[in-house]
């Protein structure tokens, strides 16, 4: 996609080093790829896929493919490097994860669960019973508070972890731009005995929930002394409101806005998803890389657009997750390749004309009809449909002249004539 101004990103890449937040400004719009699952990054196919975003979030293992080569490096270097080879301006991401670990001794991240197993860091309950908040990864909760004995070294969970992960991955890898912390809980979703008392405490209770959150921060104030250039990314079931997280990060991940059983469309309703995405971008700092994901079928357009028009009301970066392989492919569609450049409107919080949400931008205008009905408006006479080949009944290349109409939960980008 290469749509990004540089100002210095030339000479942050010759040297080896990852972009700073202030070196670019991506044009709209923003893509952000989700590709955790799927770890064939020598693949040329794949690395075609993710370099077209603007930022990827990848899931390298501990001495990821050492036989790989590119550009005389080798392993995960060798994979990103590679991958900015194809595309310069994409900040790449490490996934990592604090709040819960298998119990496996063994593989590529058996040293997490030795030294979980050696310090008793893992999150019991008053029977001394083991935690997990969800039976899907058979994983179970660490104790991340500060109510846990220390190390030899005077270290807890939180800052073995983050020394851990950037000696792992980090300092490996010079030209990675941002860190990824998983399950960045509001408050915990299990009922145990943080402070080590055998008795449990409530997953509502205040010691708990500031047991948890300030255990996310210690190891984010740990990972940025570490990499102090590293932009930290969130994936939080919140907007980051809460005093112990406004300002701590500097992008947040919205895992599954729809497309899902539990999305928050379904049980709240659009207007609160969006007050979600754009709280999240008023509680990240810069440069506010929020990503708005969806999840479904490459071949549903429809929803694929009323998530990306509804991300286009705001700065965030869009990601949308082909339903059938997860986190293992980066989908691509028409209206990616569109430059839209800069937004000439701010931030879009209240409807345009007749509940329809509208946003201009220099080469452009974006339309989003969250309401239950059609809508027509009136665009005037300088704009056209982008000309697709996906979803020609939609994107066909047509003039508009005057009155447009949007389906209802549907949107659209119009491009200057």
């Amino acid at each position: 996609m290469n749509k990004i101004s540089l100002m210095v990103a030339g000479a942050l890449l010759a040297g080896g080093m990852s972009m700073d937040a202030s070196a670019y400004t991506h044009d709209y719009p923003r893509v952000m790829g989700m590709v955790i699952g799927n770890k064939a990054y020598d693949n040329a196919a794949l690395q075609q896929q993710i370099s077209r975003a603007d930022v990827a979030i990848l899931g390298f293992y501990p001495g990821w493919k050492s036989g790989y080569s590119y550009g005389g490096y080798t392993g995960m270097r060798a994979a990103v490097k590679a991958l900015k080879a194809k595309n310069p301006n994409l900040l790449v991401g490490q996934y990592t994860i604090l709040n819960e670990m298998q119990n496996n001794t063994s593989g590529a991240d058996g040293d997490k669960a030795r030294k979980l197993n050696q310090e008793n860091w893992w999150l019991r309950n008053a029977s001394g019973g083991m935690t997990a908040w969800t039976s899907a990864y058979n994983a179970y909760e660490t104790n991340m508070s500060s109510h846990t004995r220390t190390d030899a070294q005077g270290k807890r969970w939180p800052q073995w972890l983050a020394e851990r992960d950037y000696n792992k991955f980090f300092k490996a890898v010079p030209e990675m731009d941002v860190w990824y912390f998983d399950n960045v809980f509001d408050r915990p979703r299990v009922t145990a005995d943080w402070n080590l008392d055998r008795r449990n405490d409530s997953a509502r209770s205040s010691l708990a929930i500031s047991a948890i959150r300030n255990g996310h921060v210690a190891e984010w104030n740990r990972a940025k002394q570490l990499r102090p250039n590293a932009m930290l990314v969130s994936n939080a079931d919140s907007d980051l409101s809460m005093p112990e997280y406004k300002g701590k990060m500097q992008g947040n991940f919205l895992e599954g806005q729809m497309g899902k059983s539990w999305s928050i469309i379904n049980w709240a309703g659009w207007d609160k998803m969006m007050a979600r995405y754009n709280g999240a971008m008023a509680n990240t700092t810069g440069p506010k890389l929020v990503g708005f994901n969806v999840w479904g079928s490459p071949y549903n357009f429809k929803l694929f657009r009323f998530g990306l028009t509804s991300t286009l009301m705001n700065n965030g970066y869009y990601s949308y997750t082909d339903q059938n392989k997860g986190y293992g492919s980066l989908p691509w569609f028409d209206e990616y390749d569109v430059s839209l450049g800069q937004p000439t409107q701010g931030v879009q919080t209240s409807p345009w004309s007749k509940g329809v949400y509208r946003r201009l931008f220099q080469k452009g205008m974006v339309l989003v009809n969250p309401t239950g009905s059609n809508v027509t408006v009136n665009v005037g006479y300088s704009y056209k449909r982008i000309a697709g080949r996906q979803d020609r009944s939609v994107n066909n290349g047509q003039a508009v002249n005057g009155n447009i109409t949007i389906p209802a939960k549907d949107g659209i980008i119009l491009v200057k004539r």
